[in-house]
């Protein structure tokens, strides 16, 4: 009987060790799926990127000090990036991160660079490039998510795998942001090239998907766009001052 009931427990482990884990899932949704951004693999590195420099950058955080800030409007240009429900990624991002900028400076006493400031074409090269050479302390990029079908919706926010001070401004913004969405996909890392070829800690937020009409719509308001502007500065602002 001893030994029956022993090969039963093992049979058991091994069927609960051996199960794949199931993809967390919220009304239909994989909540862990990656944003569909370019990877470090797009293109080659900028010649500015400095992975010893990176490094180091991964150990300061000098709240003493005003940053230096690189706002990343995703997209632009001959690539609008994702389309859907009437808006164009690209216009979207760069209203927000205008409006994101704006409050910054009137709020903080940080310098903040943009990557573009109208619906221009940059490279993942360019962008990258412009932040190394402002030697910024930090870097954001926006975007919009979209997917195959309307289901997916919601917040999720990135930062380069092993990237502390990364994790830490993706966290820091997901959480001043959150309160905006009603499906929460996480803070995630991933290996997309703007995180990666930066020479400062970088997060990449992607605030809603423009293949929901709910999402869109929000991102078709005024208000709801200057909302998201505002929490990400106040993100920015725990991050660099820690409160």
């Amino acid at each position: 009987m001893k030994m029956a009931k022993t090969l039963v427990a093992a049979l058991v482990c091994t069927t609960i060790l051996s199960t794949p884990a199931l993809a967390a899932k919220d009304n239909g949704q994989a909540l862990d799926a990656i944003a569909p951004e370019g990877l470090s693999t797009s293109e080659p590195a900028p010649a500015n990127y400095d992975p010893s420099l990176k490094k180091a950058n991964e150990a300061i955080i000098m709240p003493e000090a005003n940053p230096i800030i690189v706002l990343d409007p995703g997209h632009g240009g001959s690539d609008p990036g994702a389309v859907g429900n009437g808006i164009r990624e690209s216009d979207v991002v760069l209203d927000i991160a205008t409006r994101s900028k704006n409050y910054i400076v009137a709020n903080y006493p940080a310098t903040v660079y943009m990557t573009r400031i109208a619906d221009t074409t940059l490279t993942l090269g360019d962008r990258t490039t412009y932040a190394n050479n402002k030697g910024a302390n930090f870097f954001v990029s926006f975007h919009i998510n979209s997917y195959t079908t309307s289901t997916p919706n919601g917040l999720e926010t990135y930062y380069y795998p092993g990237s502390t001070n990364g994790q830490r401004l993706a966290t820091d913004l997901y959480n001043k942001l959150k309160s905006h969405y009603s499906t929460l996909r996480g803070v995630k890392s991933a290996d997309f090239y703007v995180l990666r070829n930066t020479n400062m800690p970088a997060s990449l937020g992607e605030t809603g998907f423009i293949s929901n009409y709910t999402d869109a719509t929000n991102l078709k308001s005024s208000t709801f766009k200057q909302n998201l502007a505002v929490a990400y500065s106040q993100g920015m602002h725990v991050y660099w001052w820690g409160f």
